[in-house]
């Protein structure tokens, strides 16, 4: 199964080079310049986790979803820390 989707910030604008990763597995992928992923995956039953530096992670089940687009959420924390 093909899971494709479209990462967004909080002001909705593609993030390039988000990691997209199959929960469990060594299977991922990184967001290209617009924010759009495709990741091969054995079903659609899985959980993506998303990663960007700046940005707090967040797990998504795919729940037999094929596209899954996401908006990140803000690591205020990290930020400050910076």
């Amino acid at each position: 199964v093909t899971i494709t989707g479209k990462v967004t910030s909080e002001t909705n604008e593609g993030l390039p080079g988000v990691n997209v990763v199959l929960k469990g597995t060594t299977q991922g992928t990184t967001t290209d310049i617009n924010g759009d992923y495709s990741l091969a995956a054995p079903d659609a039953n899985g959980t993506l986790v998303f990663s960007y530096i700046g940005y707090t992670t967040q797990e998504v089940p795919v729940g037999g979803r094929t596209v899954v687009n996401i908006s990140m959420v803000p690591d205020v924390q990290a930020l400050s820390e910076v």
